[in-house]
């Protein structure tokens, strides 16, 4: 039996096959802008992923040489927090505000004044932040009140897609509890929450578990796709909950550190955990009846694309030329710099920050500047900058006594043997490797196969389908040298700087 997983990332789309026992037989990606019309604005056109997913699809089935009908079941993963508007004739109303948006900042404060901060924090267990769907919403009611009251329906991006292949509206539990209109407790959409912003409750689709069956692959989405018409969908889940089923990390104890273009540290909850100094994210998981505790950063792997896109242009010429990774090599010369690089420090807050600091108005830089640093210096400051910032999320997560016995590495990130030693040497923790690296895609494949009952559970299908490849033990030489620069400079650049920014 084979499975297909669709990742409708923040810039591109990932499409995977895979059989039951975890061998994937065919991938394919198609890249798409994130535009600025505005400094702070980020917005996307629903429509390019559909046709960057339509591509996709059709060039993993011609590579995996398998018959459409061959594919058992198809399941969905998607950026979080982004919002769609839907008009009656199913058509998107305006681009998509995606979760990097910032221009919903004043209607953050306004959702705390309307609703009152203990009763939101109490029932959505998320601090209120620009780029989430509820913010959104509001700030599309006051500045676009045309488009708002043409409003049909409201998805988040990877249900915009489902629309597309099976003509279903609907979302899962994972990512709904990341809309700040949702209550996270009792597992369902705050009423009492979208009344008070005076928002449409009819607007928000029905929600289901995330290896539940909503629909089939229509005949129009089979002619555009060459998928076989009447394959099963399932509601799939947010790419954090996705990606964490895609490594293995769906059991208390377990976590999971993703460096793709945010970062996240996700562990898993039997019962519900919330901090309350509002610090990190509490959401459903993709798992049923369980939720995730996340820590999220807003620039992690996105931070080194800046460094490439803006510095690197010959690793770029060279790469294309020789077929190897701009990454690649930039890692390759970062591994010629000693730990700690000299006393350069990055703080990787490109686009403000959440965890810990849950301020949009926070600003990245470089500290300790010296004349003895070079370029490569500069690379390596960035990626143990990015892990700093993640030990920041993993602290809170002991702060609030949740144990993490094991730490599994996820995203495009953990291709580099060196950010994987970083980690661990950083976190003080081994890093697990596991041999599917589009873990989102994957994860969305098994929540597929419990659907359709190509596996009994998540459980079986972790087990069944996931292999860990390596491990990076922690050099305690090193530790020790990240350790006295993290407690002792890194810790205390933000609070210092907060005032300036």
């Amino acid at each position: 039996m084979y499975l297909m997983g669709l990742d409708i990332g923040t810039s591109n789309v990932k499409v995977l096959i895979t059989d039951e026992r975890g061998n994937v037989i065919a991938e394919s990606a198609e890249e798409y802008p994130i535009y600025s019309p505005i400094p702070g604005y980020a917005e996307q056109d629903p429509d390019l992923w559909w046709e960057a997913t339509k591509n996709s699809i059709k060039a993993a089935l011609k590579s995996s040489k398998l018959n459409s009908s061959e594919i058992s079941a198809l399941g969905l993963s998607g950026q979080m927090h982004g919002t769609v508007l839907i008009g009656r004739n199913m058509k998107p109303l305006r681009p998509a505000i995606i979760w990097s948006d910032k221009r919903s900042i004043s209607q953050c404060y306004e959702f705390y004044k309307t609703v009152g901060r203990e009763k939101a924090l109490k029932i959505v267990c998320n601090p209120i932040m620009p780029g989430f769907m509820g913010p959104t919403l509001l700030w599309i009611k006051e500045n676009e009140s045309k488009t708002f009251n043409g409003i049909f329906k409201v998805l988040l991006p990877k249900d915009y897609i489902r629309l597309k292949l099976t003509g279903i509206i609907a979302t899962d539990f994972s990512d709904a509890s990341a809309t700040l209109l949702f209550d996270v407790r009792n597992r369902n959409w705050s009423d009492e929450i979208i009344s008070a912003l005076n928002l449409p409750r009819e607007a928000f689709p029905e929600i289901f578990e995330s290896t539940s069956i909503v629909g089939s692959i229509s005949k129009e989405a089979s002619e555009e796709t060459g998928l076989h018409a009447g394959t099963p969908v399932v509601a799939g889940a947010g790419d954090s909950q996705a990606g964490a089923v895609g490594c293995g990390a769906i059991k208390a104890g377990v976590a999971s550190s993703n460096i793709g273009t945010g970062g996240q540290i996700f562990t898993t909850l039997d019962e519900l955990t919330v901090d309350a100094k509002n610090r990190v994210h509490t959401f459903c998981h993709a798992a049923p009846n369980r939720w995730c505790l996340q820590g999220a950063i807003l620039s992690a792997g996105l931070s080194l694309r800046w460094f490439r896109d803006n510095f690197a242009q010959m690793e770029k010429i060279v790469g294309a030329f020789s077929h190897i990774n701009p990454y690649d090599l930039l890692s390759k010369e970062a591994e010629a710099v000693e730990p700690g690089c000299g006393g350069l420090i990055f703080l990787p807050y490109l686009l403000g920050e959440r965890s810990p600091h849950m301020d949009p108005r926070a600003r990245g830089g470089f500290f300790g500047l010296t004349l003895q640093h070079s370029r490569q210096h500069f690379i390596r400051a960035i990626m143990e900058g990015v892990v700093y910032a993640l030990r920041d999320c993993l602290e809170i997560f002991r702060e609030l006594g949740v144990k993490i016995e094991k730490i599994i590495a996820r995203g495009g990130g953990s291709r580099s043997n060196l950010w994987r030693q970083i980690q661990a040497d950083i976190f003080r923790s081994p890093i697990i490797k596991t041999k599917v690296e589009e873990d989102s895609a994957f994860g969305a494949a098994l929540l597929a196969g419990v659907g359709v009952g190509v596996y009994s559970s998540l459980e079986k299908a972790c087990g069944e389908a996931i292999e860990t490849i390596g491990i990076n033990e922690p050099d305690w030489e090193r530790a020790e040298i990240y350790e006295r620069i993290y407690n002792e400079v890194y810790r205390n650049l933000y609070p210092s700087l907060k005032n300036y920014w």
